[in-house]
Protein backbone atom coordinates (compact mmCIF):
# COMPACT_ATOMS: atom_id res chain seq x y z
CA UNK A 1 0.00 0.00 0.00
CA UNK A 2 1.00 3.47 -0.57
CA UNK A 3 0.48 6.92 -0.44
CA UNK A 4 1.56 9.24 -2.82
CA UNK A 5 0.75 13.46 -2.69
CA UNK A 6 1.30 15.55 -5.50
CA UNK A 7 0.57 19.18 -5.21
CA UNK A 8 2.12 22.65 -6.26
CA UNK A 9 2.24 23.80 -2.36
CA UNK A 10 1.78 21.10 0.37
CA UNK A 11 1.13 23.73 4.07
CA UNK A 12 0.84 21.50 7.14
CA UNK A 13 0.01 23.21 10.27
CA UNK A 14 -0.02 21.64 13.87
CA UNK A 15 -1.08 22.80 16.79
CA UNK A 16 0.69 20.68 19.11
CA UNK A 17 2.96 17.47 17.70
CA UNK A 18 3.80 16.00 14.61
CA UNK A 19 4.78 12.31 14.51
CA UNK A 20 5.88 10.67 11.24
CA UNK A 21 6.90 6.84 11.36
CA UNK A 22 8.25 5.02 8.93
CA UNK A 23 10.52 2.09 7.61
CA UNK A 24 12.16 4.67 4.85
CA UNK A 25 11.59 8.22 4.35
CA UNK A 26 12.95 9.75 1.12
CA UNK A 27 12.54 13.69 0.42
CA UNK A 28 14.10 15.23 -2.06
CA UNK A 29 13.85 19.49 -2.82
CA UNK A 30 15.83 22.23 -4.20
CA UNK A 31 16.23 23.54 -1.15
CA UNK A 32 15.20 22.37 2.74
CA UNK A 33 14.89 24.24 5.47
CA UNK A 34 14.61 23.00 9.09
CA UNK A 35 14.23 25.53 12.00
CA UNK A 36 13.41 25.21 15.66
CA UNK A 37 12.13 28.75 16.49
CA UNK A 38 11.45 28.35 20.20
CA UNK A 39 13.17 25.28 21.58
CA UNK A 40 15.91 23.18 20.62
CA UNK A 41 16.31 21.15 17.32
CA UNK A 42 17.06 17.05 17.99
CA UNK A 43 18.57 14.85 15.07
CA UNK A 44 19.01 11.23 16.61
CA UNK A 45 20.43 8.27 14.70
CA UNK A 46 20.41 4.35 16.34
CA UNK A 47 23.48 3.96 13.72
CA UNK A 48 25.14 6.60 12.29
CA UNK A 49 24.07 10.67 11.34
CA UNK A 50 25.21 11.77 7.87
CA UNK A 51 25.41 15.61 7.15
CA UNK A 52 27.48 15.82 3.64
CA UNK A 53 26.97 18.76 0.96
CA UNK A 54 27.92 17.88 -2.38
CA UNK A 55 28.52 21.48 -3.69
CA UNK A 56 31.75 22.93 -5.04
CA UNK A 57 32.29 24.78 -2.38
CA UNK A 58 31.86 22.05 0.60
CA UNK A 59 35.78 20.86 0.12
CA UNK A 60 37.35 24.38 0.50
CA UNK A 61 41.32 24.07 1.62
CA UNK A 62 42.19 26.18 4.75
CA UNK A 63 43.86 29.16 3.52
CA UNK A 64 48.01 28.96 3.73
CA UNK A 65 48.39 31.62 6.59
CA UNK A 66 52.01 33.63 6.69
CA UNK A 67 53.40 34.39 10.21
CA UNK A 68 55.69 36.63 10.93
CA UNK A 69 58.31 34.83 12.57
CA UNK A 70 61.67 37.78 12.52
CA UNK A 71 62.11 41.09 12.16
CA UNK A 72 65.15 43.43 12.06
CA UNK A 73 67.46 45.97 10.50
CA UNK A 74 69.94 44.86 7.80
CA UNK A 75 72.56 47.54 6.47
CA UNK A 76 75.75 48.16 3.78
CA UNK A 77 78.45 50.06 4.46
CA UNK A 78 79.64 51.39 7.92
CA UNK A 79 78.83 54.55 9.40
CA UNK A 80 79.72 56.17 13.09
CA UNK A 81 78.13 58.90 15.13
CA UNK A 82 80.19 61.86 16.77
CA UNK A 83 79.74 64.90 18.31
CA UNK A 84 76.38 65.14 16.78
CA UNK A 85 77.35 64.01 13.06
CA UNK A 86 77.10 61.44 11.22
CA UNK A 87 80.35 60.55 9.76
CA UNK A 88 80.66 57.98 6.73
CA UNK A 89 83.45 55.08 6.81
CA UNK A 90 85.14 52.47 5.33
CA UNK A 91 85.42 49.01 6.92
CA UNK A 92 88.93 49.64 8.40
CA UNK A 93 87.32 53.01 10.04
CA UNK A 94 88.81 55.57 8.20
CA UNK A 95 86.73 58.70 6.54
CA UNK A 96 87.77 59.82 3.16
CA UNK A 97 89.00 63.30 2.17
CA UNK A 98 85.39 64.44 1.37
CA UNK A 99 85.37 64.16 5.42
CA UNK A 100 88.47 66.93 6.15
CA UNK A 101 87.57 70.38 6.21
CA UNK A 102 89.67 73.71 6.71
CA UNK A 103 93.29 71.77 5.85
CA UNK A 104 94.22 74.21 3.23
CA UNK A 105 96.01 71.88 1.08
CA UNK A 106 99.50 72.93 -0.56
CA UNK A 107 100.11 72.26 -3.98
CA UNK A 108 102.20 69.27 -3.85
CA UNK A 109 99.75 68.00 -1.89
CA UNK A 110 97.38 68.45 -4.12
CA UNK A 111 99.22 67.18 -6.54
CA UNK A 112 100.16 63.93 -4.81
CA UNK A 113 96.39 63.22 -4.52
CA UNK A 114 96.06 62.76 -8.13
CA UNK A 115 95.46 66.60 -9.49
CA UNK A 116 96.93 67.77 -12.84
CA UNK A 117 98.54 71.01 -13.15
CA UNK A 118 95.79 72.16 -15.16
CA UNK A 119 93.45 71.13 -11.92
CA UNK A 120 95.62 73.10 -9.62
CA UNK A 121 95.51 76.27 -11.43
CA UNK A 122 92.07 76.18 -11.24
CA UNK A 123 91.29 75.67 -7.90
CA UNK A 124 94.12 78.31 -7.27
CA UNK A 125 92.03 80.83 -9.36
CA UNK A 126 88.81 79.54 -7.53
CA UNK A 127 89.69 80.22 -4.40
CA UNK A 128 91.28 83.80 -5.25
CA UNK A 129 87.40 84.67 -5.93
CA UNK A 130 85.49 86.14 -2.60
CA UNK A 131 83.35 83.77 -0.44
CA UNK A 132 80.05 85.35 -1.27
CA UNK A 133 80.86 84.52 -4.91
CA UNK A 134 81.65 81.01 -4.11
CA UNK A 135 78.87 80.96 -2.10
CA UNK A 136 76.52 82.18 -4.71
CA UNK A 137 77.93 80.25 -7.63
CA UNK A 138 77.24 76.78 -5.18
CA UNK A 139 74.01 77.78 -4.25
CA UNK A 140 72.72 78.81 -7.95
CA UNK A 141 74.40 75.43 -9.11
CA UNK A 142 72.00 73.52 -6.83
CA UNK A 143 68.95 75.62 -7.29
CA UNK A 144 69.34 75.15 -10.61
CA UNK A 145 68.60 71.38 -10.46
CA UNK A 146 66.22 71.78 -7.91
CA UNK A 147 62.55 70.33 -8.89
CA UNK A 148 59.22 72.23 -7.99
CA UNK A 149 57.73 69.16 -6.11
CA UNK A 150 59.14 70.57 -2.69
CA UNK A 151 58.85 73.96 -3.64
CA UNK A 152 60.86 75.60 -6.57
CA UNK A 153 64.60 75.56 -5.36
CA UNK A 154 63.58 74.32 -1.84
CA UNK A 155 65.81 71.71 -1.57
CA UNK A 156 68.55 73.31 -3.61
CA UNK A 157 68.39 76.17 -0.88
CA UNK A 158 68.32 74.15 1.70
CA UNK A 159 71.32 71.74 1.44
CA UNK A 160 73.16 75.04 0.75
CA UNK A 161 72.67 76.52 3.85
CA UNK A 162 73.70 73.84 5.41
CA UNK A 163 76.58 73.95 4.20
CA UNK A 164 76.95 76.76 5.40
CA UNK A 165 76.22 77.15 8.69
CA UNK A 166 74.95 73.72 9.97
CA UNK A 167 78.28 72.71 11.39
CA UNK A 168 78.00 68.72 10.24
CA UNK A 169 75.14 67.67 11.35
CA UNK A 170 73.17 65.17 9.00
CA UNK A 171 70.50 66.34 6.57
CA UNK A 172 67.71 64.11 6.18
CA UNK A 173 65.21 63.90 3.19
CA UNK A 174 62.71 62.60 4.59
CA UNK A 175 59.74 60.32 3.72
CA UNK A 176 57.97 61.86 0.61
CA UNK A 177 60.24 64.72 -0.12
CA UNK A 178 60.96 64.47 -4.05
CA UNK A 179 64.24 62.85 -3.66
CA UNK A 180 62.83 60.27 -1.65
CA UNK A 181 60.13 60.13 -4.09
CA UNK A 182 62.57 59.93 -7.44
CA UNK A 183 64.28 57.21 -5.68
CA UNK A 184 61.36 54.74 -4.68
CA UNK A 185 60.35 55.34 -8.31
CA UNK A 186 63.12 53.99 -10.38
CA UNK A 187 63.79 50.52 -11.89
CA UNK A 188 66.56 50.52 -10.24
CA UNK A 189 65.20 51.25 -7.00
CA UNK A 190 62.44 48.90 -7.43
CA UNK A 191 63.37 46.01 -9.49
CA UNK A 192 66.71 45.52 -8.80
CA UNK A 193 67.94 46.68 -5.66
CA UNK A 194 64.95 45.96 -3.47
CA UNK A 195 63.97 42.68 -5.56
CA UNK A 196 67.90 41.59 -4.94
CA UNK A 197 68.02 42.24 -1.55
CA UNK A 198 64.86 40.35 -0.94
CA UNK A 199 66.22 37.49 -3.06
CA UNK A 200 69.51 37.75 -0.58
CA UNK A 201 68.01 37.92 2.56
CA UNK A 202 65.87 34.81 1.85
CA UNK A 203 68.58 32.82 0.83
CA UNK A 204 70.84 33.98 3.84
CA UNK A 205 67.77 32.73 6.25
CA UNK A 206 67.59 29.16 4.25
CA UNK A 207 71.19 28.70 4.92
CA UNK A 208 71.55 30.10 8.06
CA UNK A 209 67.72 30.03 9.67
CA UNK A 210 68.79 33.38 10.86
CA UNK A 211 69.50 36.61 8.83
CA UNK A 212 70.62 38.59 11.87
CA UNK A 213 73.26 36.51 13.90
CA UNK A 214 72.76 38.64 17.00
CA UNK A 215 71.63 42.43 17.39
CA UNK A 216 75.11 43.60 17.98
CA UNK A 217 76.46 41.28 14.74
CA UNK A 218 73.41 43.14 12.27
CA UNK A 219 74.05 41.49 8.77
CA UNK A 220 76.25 43.76 5.82
CA UNK A 221 74.11 42.70 3.03
CA UNK A 222 75.95 42.63 -0.86
CA UNK A 223 73.29 43.75 -2.51
CA UNK A 224 74.67 46.38 -4.58
CA UNK A 225 72.86 50.35 -3.71
CA UNK A 226 71.66 52.18 -6.60
CA UNK A 227 74.28 54.66 -8.00
CA UNK A 228 72.60 57.68 -9.86
CA UNK A 229 75.77 60.01 -11.95
CA UNK A 230 75.76 63.54 -11.34
CA UNK A 231 75.75 63.23 -15.23
CA UNK A 232 71.94 62.39 -15.12
CA UNK A 233 71.33 65.70 -13.23
CA UNK A 234 69.17 66.93 -16.72
CA UNK A 235 67.25 63.38 -16.05
CA UNK A 236 63.80 64.97 -15.01
CA UNK A 237 63.22 61.66 -13.30
CA UNK A 238 66.32 61.77 -10.98
CA UNK A 239 67.55 65.14 -11.40
CA UNK A 240 67.50 65.88 -7.74
CA UNK A 241 68.92 62.70 -6.46
CA UNK A 242 71.78 62.93 -8.88
CA UNK A 243 72.88 66.40 -8.11
CA UNK A 244 72.48 66.31 -4.56
CA UNK A 245 73.43 62.51 -3.76
CA UNK A 246 75.09 60.71 -6.37
CA UNK A 247 76.81 57.71 -5.41
CA UNK A 248 74.76 56.29 -2.57
CA UNK A 249 77.60 55.36 0.24
CA UNK A 250 75.63 53.31 2.92
CA UNK A 251 71.85 52.01 3.92
CA UNK A 252 69.97 50.60 6.54
CA UNK A 253 66.63 48.67 5.86
CA UNK A 254 64.15 47.19 7.92
CA UNK A 255 62.88 43.86 7.29
CA UNK A 256 59.57 41.47 8.38
CA UNK A 257 60.45 37.48 7.70
CA UNK A 258 57.26 35.46 7.36
CA UNK A 259 56.95 31.76 7.36
CA UNK A 260 53.20 29.86 5.47
CA UNK A 261 51.70 27.76 8.31
CA UNK A 262 51.32 24.64 5.30
CA UNK A 263 53.46 25.29 2.85
CA UNK A 264 56.48 26.49 4.95
CA UNK A 265 57.33 28.93 1.83
CA UNK A 266 59.36 32.08 3.17
CA UNK A 267 58.80 35.91 2.30
CA UNK A 268 60.87 39.03 2.72
CA UNK A 269 59.30 42.44 3.21
CA UNK A 270 61.30 45.67 3.02
CA UNK A 271 59.03 48.40 4.99
CA UNK A 272 61.74 51.32 5.54
CA UNK A 273 64.73 51.98 3.92
CA UNK A 274 67.26 54.65 4.50
CA UNK A 275 70.00 55.80 1.94
CA UNK A 276 73.08 57.47 3.33
CA UNK A 277 75.64 59.54 1.81
CA UNK A 278 78.30 62.15 1.91
CA UNK A 279 77.64 65.95 1.23
CA UNK A 280 81.27 67.07 1.07
CA UNK A 281 83.88 67.62 -1.44
CA UNK A 282 86.95 65.19 -2.07
CA UNK A 283 89.55 65.21 -4.00
CA UNK A 284 87.94 64.19 -7.24
CA UNK A 285 85.99 67.02 -6.85
CA UNK A 286 88.38 69.49 -7.69
CA UNK A 287 89.50 67.46 -10.65
CA UNK A 288 91.87 64.36 -9.02
CA UNK A 289 92.47 61.04 -10.95
CA UNK A 290 91.40 62.63 -14.32
CA UNK A 291 87.41 62.78 -12.98
CA UNK A 292 85.62 65.36 -14.96
CA UNK A 293 83.58 66.21 -12.06
CA UNK A 294 85.53 69.73 -11.86
CA UNK A 295 83.58 70.72 -14.91
CA UNK A 296 79.88 70.64 -13.01
CA UNK A 297 79.55 73.63 -11.71
CA UNK A 298 79.68 74.82 -8.45
CA UNK A 299 82.16 71.69 -7.30
CA UNK A 300 85.23 73.48 -7.12
CA UNK A 301 83.63 76.43 -5.66
CA UNK A 302 82.81 74.19 -2.85
CA UNK A 303 86.14 72.65 -2.80
CA UNK A 304 87.47 75.81 -1.80
CA UNK A 305 84.68 76.86 0.80
CA UNK A 306 85.63 73.78 2.37
CA UNK A 307 89.14 73.10 2.55
CA UNK A 308 90.32 76.81 1.95
CA UNK A 309 87.55 79.89 3.15
CA UNK A 310 87.10 78.31 6.52
CA UNK A 311 90.27 77.95 7.91
CA UNK A 312 90.16 80.99 10.73
CA UNK A 313 86.62 79.72 11.35
CA UNK A 314 86.31 75.49 11.01
CA UNK A 315 82.58 75.80 11.94
CA UNK A 316 81.48 77.00 8.13
CA UNK A 317 81.20 74.79 5.64
CA UNK A 318 81.56 71.04 6.93
CA UNK A 319 80.90 68.59 5.39
CA UNK A 320 77.94 66.49 6.21
CA UNK A 321 75.99 63.36 5.60
CA UNK A 322 72.42 63.13 3.92
CA UNK A 323 69.88 60.84 4.92
CA UNK A 324 67.22 59.79 2.76
CA UNK A 325 64.33 57.85 4.35
CA UNK A 326 61.89 56.01 2.15
CA UNK A 327 58.78 54.34 3.02
CA UNK A 328 57.60 51.32 1.56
Amino acid sequence: MAIIKKAKNINIQVANNYTSISKVSNEESGEVIIEATKNKLELSSQKRAILQGFGKDSEKEAADKKILIDKGVVKKGYWIKENGKTIIINRNGNRGYDWVSADSPSEQTMRQNGMSSYDIVNVNLTKSYTETYLKAELKTTLLSFSDIEDGFGENGRKLANHFFVGNGSPFAFIEGSNPSNEIKDSSRFKETFLEGLKSELKNRYLEKKYINESAAKIYQFSTNLPYYSPLEGMNPWVNEVATFVGGIQGCSASYKLYQYEISKEIEIEIDKVTFLDTFGAGWEDGGSGGVIKQWIPGLVAMFCLQHFKNVTDKSKYQPFTILIDIAL
